[in-house]
């Protein structure tokens, strides 16, 4: 809360407070209570700080600024336009703000409806007025009536109650749910209940508090009260009973009035309503180290192909239509930027969002968990307690637990005592049965007919009992049958004392004020309480002072430990013993232990111990010291009555969870405040410690570092699992402060700590708790996953230290749980949050981490590939506005596998916790995986990139081989192999994984109309993308291509997941089932696809009593999708039939695949052609990739390719004329030239045109400037060249003739360019002015200019460094042995560029476009691949066994 101070106590002095007739001239804080965050002003700035404290939000806002220099400076050449990333980043956070401004604007509400709770104080004339509460202010006089809360930290002047008390709930506060007794000063009091109107008679009196400054300590307050009535001015002391908090509520008392003296930030609720402290999951850690991993290699990679490209340039000098980029910044540190920001993406900016959705669904699991709903009608009123989760970011990390910090009381018990036995007068009475005995107090017959026979005894046991009826601050009422007496407790000890001591003959009936009534074998015996010593865990006692009506004896009764009771007793040496004897015998069985004690006191004694203590009480400073030394002088020489034995009955359960949390490997540590013995008899029950174990009991007189080196020494040869889990530590709070003194000692005791499976502290403080938290924090690395789990405010330091805080809602007050990460009701349902919920939850995170890494590294990779391909010039694979759908369209599929997917049932997980050990020892995300997502990157993204490019021949030469379709097609493809891998990752498939799978396709089809589909989008956005999902889909390859990246990919995986599991397998393969699970089947509940599972899984949870949850109780969505029971199909097999998926996968896969090459090839061969090589450049020196394409297609026969000269008739604009001899006919021939090696894609020159002006409309010199460089914006002759860029003026201008064999334009460009490619109004009107055709003349035609087909189509760039571009159909069919003419026009140079070449090629063209077998021959070839995988994966499992699974648990 931004209003707390997180208990930090103030500087301000003694407060003074004047009230009624006096006005509080200080100014002090507001009353008004803001939790909120932000305000309107302040949202954006705060929100964005919040923001980007995240690394992967800083980094993208980075290289956004950088993508724009790059765009808009010369520093260097920018190819990633800024918006695409910065847009993504403004969407991803925006959804952040969102979040965050809603849960804000929640907060703001519940502000105000607590602020404008209206209240009602009384003025200085005595008039009542109604005033909100956040106008209260300190010295106000409020009136509070029953079952209102008070609104701010108030000392009450006059209770409507018995003596001036009043009781309030606390349950706001602290959770508490007991009545706490509270009451007015007696001066205030007395004058204000004589008149029938108390609030009218504060008319013309006045008073003054002085208080302590504002403090957080909710059961302290020191003050006093200056309180001027009738009859003069009188003061009064002030203690913790005077102070009523703001948020508790005034409970069976009419009306109460009090000055206010705390007000906003200043009361206890507020100072104690501290922010949790920032906890960041291991998950979280090792996914910002494996981020600045990747920072690394993109730069390494950005650093390769920039020096690949100072190598590569020589090459690209001839190419004469390039122009040198120009960038200020040196050359290869420049071009290094350049590829940086191209490979930005290998960062998934999207995995931030994904984390918190899928943490969302996660904690929404855990809260509805109905076996982990917990009601007790004894418990929270009846009323049920879901489990609780308010740190999301940590739902994977319970998954990952290697130590539990685990309090005693109220956590492994129930924190309900029953008194088990007595010992009085050395005898014992009552037999304890053990842990989970039936009954309470056994003993009762014996002990009355001790007392009726042994009359020594008898008083011994009166007085016993005496002690226990009135030696406490137990509240009592009755039910509402009358009859029934209700004791209202602080501690669940007392209630068990006081209810005992009822059972056994004394009755405590009544408290009225300082008068205590007791019922003694039907007799009343009243007492007169004239002191209360209060109980701390320093004093570790309590005790009363009273005066006994019946006799007027002034009695000291006493009940505390048995060491500070001892240390005050007057004993003989005999006695000690038998009681010593007592106290051992109770603590082996585990019981709490309580010496009672009495002193009768003199009048002197007396009168002396009420001056001291009145004294003290008035003390304004260190009033509760005072109190304590007062105390210890009387609190002497006491006759000891005997001691009680209770037992804290364990929670149902908590041996079979515990002995399960050591099965699966994790480190119990159990601290708590009780004797030795009775902390090793509790290990003993709880199933923490077993009889076979090596215990090593380490206490203050022999806790040092020679013992310590003794215990390593001893343990130090066997230091694995099994040994590990044989050993045992218990140590002393006494102990464990000797070694912490000692640094050599410390380390010792790390070391042998942590080569034992278990430890117990007893006798251990808050502090102390919280140390040995950070102790294994910080010593043992790599640094283990600690969880502390409690149920108290004194567990609250381990709880926030510890990397994951689990509070119990148990009796103790709700400060555990408040202050918790996760809350449950019990100790056993541990089990299911960390087996089946943290467990699940870990392998969900990392499956969706690795996911978001590995598709981004796919689709980064692709783009490297084709840097090459680009001519290192920075061109990305994929069109600006389709890449931006990325993030989003290819993080939904994995969406529901981190939320829902579960790789085992549950029954499953909970029968065998040795399963847990894949997050304990983190085996899902550390560098072997790491290593795993990278090789698979690279299979994924060279099956892309080796089907795609193949493909590519057929798709030119169907109209889909330029840049953008090719691009487009490559994405889709990429899509696809996406949502396959997220589907392969998945377990358990359900409506909602392959919802999310659908959806993705849904949104990029919808991308696809709306964006480049669309015309006038297309035309705001990217111009050239307009038409591109028409042409795509008309192209069969595009088909064959999205069919067949999938199953390559399925066969690929299923092999080298078969593989890797063959030999190197993970727990879980030791318990799959020895048949196929559910390859056929949807199972309709979790009990269903249990019954695959060969041995017995048994629930810890009964049935019956997570079914107690009614129809009509909302407190958790117990749907299927609540209780995670949704339909599933499970895609696991038994290690034994794990070889099925490969062998099958790769003969159906095979199969379709050679039967799409078969086809491909059939289709190939059946187009017959010719081809014209009709220029050659003189340079032939050109890279390994240029070399590729210079090839003929793969299928061309040699008595089809014809090689002539026409180079020497490239200077004048003259003719070549070829005759060609048919070898096979040809059916309506498509005529096209090719050209290459010919760089289209390379970015300059790809970017170097003007939209505008291609489509007839006026643009400004600057927009020309901007995107031609000057010899293609003007010419020679100082005229401006229309249309302006290099893609225009380096026009292919060679033209084309078959005599007598006219060719037909129509279908060489693209409808859609054609529609759109206008000249300007004033053409060809427009001075100073060199049209198009003017530059080409013989080449495009002067009415057309640049709608000619030929130019339209060579604007279309192509998708790789070579040209095929379509020049025109024949109607008429060539006959075999037809001897045909052609006459050629070569004007285009190609001298200059390395390895260049000019072919004209005559074809017929299918469906299956022209002839290229080389797509048919790598179906082919895959075809194989996959049937031989599938023969290797049959020989591996028929002929190897593979490797052992280590720890496999067998049944």
């Amino acid at each position: 809360m931004k209003v707390g101070t997180g208990g930090e106590e103030s500087r301000e002095p003694e407060r003074k407070v004047k009230f009624v007739g006096k006005q509080t001239s200080q100014k002090y804080p507001t009353n008004a209570v803001k939790t909120s965050k932000y305000t309107l002003l302040t949202f954006l700035p705060k929100n964005l700080w919040e923001q980007f404290h995240k690394f992967g939000n800083c980094y993208f806002l980075l290289i956004s600024i950088v993508m724009y220099v790059g765009e808009k400076t010369p520093l260097f050449v920018g190819t990633i336009k800024a918006f695409s990333t910065l847009g993504l980043l403004v969407m991803m956070m925006a959804v952040t703000a969102a979040m965050a401004f809603y849960d804000d604007i929640q907060r703001k509400r519940a502000d105000d409806a607590i602020n404008n709770t209206e209240t009602t104080i009384v003025t200085s004339n005595g008039e009542q007025e109604e005033t909100a509460w956040q106008d209260v202010k300190v010295g106000d006089v409020l009136i509070v009536h029953k079952d209102e809360e008070f609104p701010a930290d108030v000392v009450p002047l006059f209770s409507s109650g018995e003596n001036g008390n009043l009781y309030v709930s606390t349950a706001n506060l602290d959770g508490e749910t007991n009545l706490k007794l509270k009451a007015a000063p007696a001066v205030s009091q007395h004058v204000l209940q004589a008149s029938q109107s108390p609030e009218t008679q504060l008319r013309g009196l006045s008073g003054q508090v002085v208080a302590e400054p504002p403090s957080a300590n909710i059961h302290a307050f020191q003050g006093s009260m200056e309180f001027t009535g009738p009859q003069g001015t009188e003061q009064a002391s002030l203690d913790y009973k005077q102070l009523l908090m703001r948020g508790t509520m005034l409970k069976n008392t009419d009306m109460v009035i009090g000055v206010v003296i705390y007000t906003g930030r200043d009361t206890r609720m507020v100072m104690n309503s501290r922010e949790a402290p920032m906890k960041r999951s291991n998950l979280e850690k090792i996914t910002n180290q494996a981020m600045l991993l990747i920072l690394l290699a993109q730069a390494v990679l950005a650093l390769i192909c920039a020096v690949a490209r100072q190598m590569n340039l020589p090459l690209l000098d001839g190419h004469w239509y390039l122009y040198p980029e120009v960038i200020t910044l040196p050359e290869l540190l420049g071009w290094w930027l350049t590829f940086f920001v191209l490979y930005s993406n290998l960062m998934p900016i999207s995995l931030y969002p994904t984390a918190e959705f899928c943490n969302a669904v996660q904690c929404y699991f855990i809260k509805n968990d109905k076996r982990m709903y917990y009601r007790d009608p004894d418990f929270n009123n009846g009323i049920g307690f879901p489990a609780a989760t308010r740190t999301s970011n940590l739902c994977q990390e319970i998954g990952q637990v290697g130590f539990i910090f685990s309090d005693k009381t109220g956590t492994l018990t129930q924190n309900v005592m029953c008194l088990r036995c007595l010992s009085i007068g050395g005898q014992q009475f009552g037999v304890y049965h053990g842990v989970g005995s039936p009954g309470g107090f056994n003993g009762g017959e014996q002990l009355q007919k001790a007392r009726e026979q042994a009359p020594a005894l008898r008083k011994q046991i009166d007085g016993f009992l005496e002690v226990l009826s009135v030696a406490h601050t137990v509240m009592v009422s009755q039910e509402q049958d009358g009859s029934t007496l209700k004791y209202e407790a602080e501690s669940p000890d007392e209630h068990a004392l006081v209810s005992a001591a009822a059972d056994l003959g004394q009755t405590f009936v009544r408290r009225k004020g300082d008068q205590i009534t007791v019922n003694v074998d039907g007799r009343g015996q009243l007492y007169t309480l004239i002191a209360t010593n209060v109980f701390n865990s320093t004093r570790k006692r309590m005790s009363v002072v009273v005066q006994r009506a019946s006799d007027g004896a002034y009695l000291l009764l006493v009940k505390g430990a048995d060491n500070v009771m001892l240390e005050r007793a007057a004993m003989q040496p005999g006695e000690k013993q038998k009681l010593d004897k007592d106290l051992h015998a109770f603590s082996i069985q585990g019981l709490r232990t309580l010496v009672i004690g009495y002193r009768q006191l003199n009048d002197g004694e007396v009168k002396s111990f009420m001056a001291d203590f009145q004294k003290a009480n008035c003390a304004l400073t260190d009033r509760d010291l005072q109190l304590q030394n007062v105390a210890e002088k009387v609190e002497q020489q006491l006759q000891i009555l005997g001691a009680t034995a209770i037992e804290d009955k364990l929670q149902d359960g908590v041996p079979e969870t515990i002995r399960k949390i050591r099965i699966a490997g994790i480190r119990l540590w159990v601290l708590t405040g009780d004797k030795l013995e009775t902390a090793i008899e509790i290990g003993y029950s709880t199933n923490v410690l077993s009889q076979d174990m090596d215990i090593e009991v380490l206490e203050e007189d022999n806790a040092d570092a020679n013992r310590l080196d003794a215990m390593s020494q001893k343990w130090a040869d066997n230091r694995n699992d099994e040994d590990r889990a044989k050993r045992a530590i218990v140590l002393t709070g006494s102990a464990l402060q000797n070694i912490f003194s000692d640094d050599t000692a410390k380390d010792l005791l790390l070391k042998v700590a942590t080569s034992s499976a278990v430890l117990i502290a007893c006798r251990v403080s808050p502090a102390q708790k919280a140390e040995m938290v950070q102790f294994v924090r910080e010593g043992q690395k790599p640094t283990p996953v600690t969880l502390a789990i409690g149920d108290g405010a004194n567990d609250v330091p381990m709880i926030q230290t510890a990397q994951v805080g689990v509070g119990i809602a148990g009796r103790e007050g709700r400060q555990a749980v408040n202050n918790s990460d996760f809350a449950i009701g019990q100790f056993r349902y541990l089990e299911r949050l960390l087996f089946v919920h943290g467990r699940w939850n870990y392998r969900r995170a990392c499956k969706f981490t690795n996911f978001t890494f590995w598709r981004n590294m796919v689709y980064v990779l692709m783009i490297v590939y084709y840097t090459q391909m680009s001519g290192f010039s920075g061109t990305s694979l994929y069109e600006d506005w389709i890449r931006l759908s990325f993030n989003a369209l290819c993080s939904l599929p994995i969406l529901a596998v981190g939320s829902m997917d579960q790789d085992v049932p549950e029954k499953v997980a909970l029968d065998n916790p040795q399963l847990y050990n894949v997050g304990r020892l983190n085996q899902d995300l550390n560098v072997r995986t790491t290593i795993y997502n990278i090789l698979q990157a690279v299979v994924h993204s060279f099956v892309l990139y080796f089907v795609t490019i193949p493909a590519f021949p057929g798709m030119e030469s169907q109209g889909s081989g330029d840049y953008y379709t090719f691009g487009t097609i490559c994405y889709t493809c990429l899509l696809i192999d996406v949502n396959y891998r997220a589907g392969f990752l998945t377990n358990t498939h359900n409506r909602y994984t392959i919802g999310t799978i659908l959806l993705s396709f849904a949104g990029y089809i919808f991308w696809l109309i709306f964006y480049p589909q669309n015309y006038w989008l297309a035309h705001l956005l990217g111009p050239n993308m307009y038409a591109v999902p028409e042409h795509m889909i008309k192209c069969i390859y595009f088909w064959f291509c999205i069919v067949a990246v999938p199953l390559l990919a399925i066969t690929l995986d299923v092999s080298i997941w078969f593989f890797f599991h063959h030999w190197f397998p993970d727990m879980k393969d030791g318990f799959l089932t020895k048949r196929a699970v559910s390859h056929s089947n949807y199972s309709g509940s979790e009990a269903e696809d249990d019954e695959e599972v060969p041995f017995q899984c048994v629930s810890e949870v009964s049935d019956s009593e997570y079914n107690s949850i009614g129809s009509e109780d909302d407190a958790v969505d117990q749907s299927e999708f609540g209780q995670q029971t949704f339909k599933k199909l499970r895609t696991d097999v038994p290690r034994s039939q794990g070889y099925l998926k490969p062998f099958w996968s790769g003969i159906v896969c095979g199969t379709i695949l050679l039967a799409i090459g078969a086809l491909a090839y059939s289709k190939s061969e059946a187009n017959q052609q010719i081809r014209i090589t009709y220029a050659l450049s003189p340079k032939q020196e050109v890279s390994w990739t240029e070399r590729a394409w210079l090839q003929a297609p793969f299928g061309t026969k040699d008595d089809e390719v014809f090689s002539v000269s026409c180079a020497e008739q490239e200077k004048v604009n003259s003719s070549c004329s070829v005759k060609v001899t048919l070898p096979r006919g040809l059916r309506r021939p498509l005529v096209y030239y090719s050209v290459g090696p010919y760089y289209q894609n390379y970015f300059s020159y790809m970017k170097s045109e003007v939209t505008a002006e291609l489509e007839g409309e006026e643009v400004s010199s600057s927009k020309r400037e901007q995107r031609c460089v000057e010899p293609t914006r003007v010419s020679a002759d100082g005229k401006e060249i229309v249309p302006c860029g290099a893609k225009a003026t380096s026009y292919f201008n060679d033209s084309f003739e078959i005599v007598g064999h006219p060719l037909s334009k129509t279908g060489v460009a693209w409808k859609s360019d054609l529609a759109r490619y206008n000249n300007p109004r004033d053409f060809p009107n427009r001075p100073n002015t060199t049209w198009l055709y003017e530059m080409f003349p013989g080449s495009i035609d002067p009415k057309l200019n640049v709608k000619d087909p030929e130019f339209v189509s060579w604007m279309r760039p192509s998708g790789v460094p070579r040209v095929w571009n379509r020049y025109g159909y024949s109607d008429t069919d060539f006959q075999p042995g037809d001897q045909i003419e052609v006459i050629i026009k070569s004007r285009y140079p190609i001298d200059s560029i390395p390895g260049g070449f000019k072919t004209l090629v005559i074809t017929e063209d299918g469906v299956f476009g022209t002839r290229h077998h080389g797509f048919a021959y790598v179906m082919m070839v895959l075809g194989a691949l996959c049937f031989f995988l599938a023969i290797v994966a049959w020989f591996v499992h028929k002929f190897t066994a593979g490797a052992d699974i280590k720890g496999t648990y067998s049944r």
